[in-house]
């Protein structure tokens, strides 16, 4: 790699460490990570909410309750009749298992629509979505049923 200029005595120890093992040594390391790291990566798969076709709509005399997410952490609960007053986000399952169990005594259907403001982070409403689904007591979760409202975009004016 590098020479020495003399200097020193003929046959004397050199202090110079020798780094052409190393960089192959690193070279070696530097591919096997490029080669495992696709190999490792996960992958997760996200279902974009559908629209809700005319079979599909919930029964007429289903519950329907309402959170709306604000995008300072706070959640207003609705259930037909009036808002409650707003709660903290970590409040929510306290605030809606009552509801949802005296729900589940009549026999009626269960849903619960989750409303978010436009500054709301993503990860904030899918995390309120999954405390409100976490609330059913079966296997799959699927006893309460839970819609994601979304603010369909205003249409241009159609010309006349």
């Amino acid at each position: 790699m590098g020479m020495s200029t003399g200097g020193g005595k003929p046959g004397s120890v050199q202090s110079e460490i020798n780094v052409t093992p190393l960089i192959d040594v690193l070279l070696v390391l530097l591919i096997i990570f490029l080669v495992v790291m696709p190999i490792m990566m996960k992958k997760e798969t996200l279902t974009v909410p559908r629209d809700i076709q005319t079979d599909e709509q919930p029964s007429p005399d289903a519950v329907m309750l309402t959170v709306t997410v604000s995008k300072d952490g706070q959640v207003v609960f609705n259930d037909g009749t009036a808002d409650a007053p707003p709660v903290p986000l970590v409040e929510i399952a306290k605030m809606l298992r009552p509801k949802l169990e005296q729900v589940a005594k009549t026999g009626q259907e269960r849903v619960v629509f989750v409303d978010f403001d436009d500054d709301v982070p993503w990860t904030t409403t899918v995390e309120t979505m999954d405390t409100v689904r976490s609330l059913a007591d079966d296997v799959n979760h699927d006893v309460i049923k839970v819609a994601l409202k979304i603010k369909a975009k205003d249409k241009p004016p159609q010309p006349q």
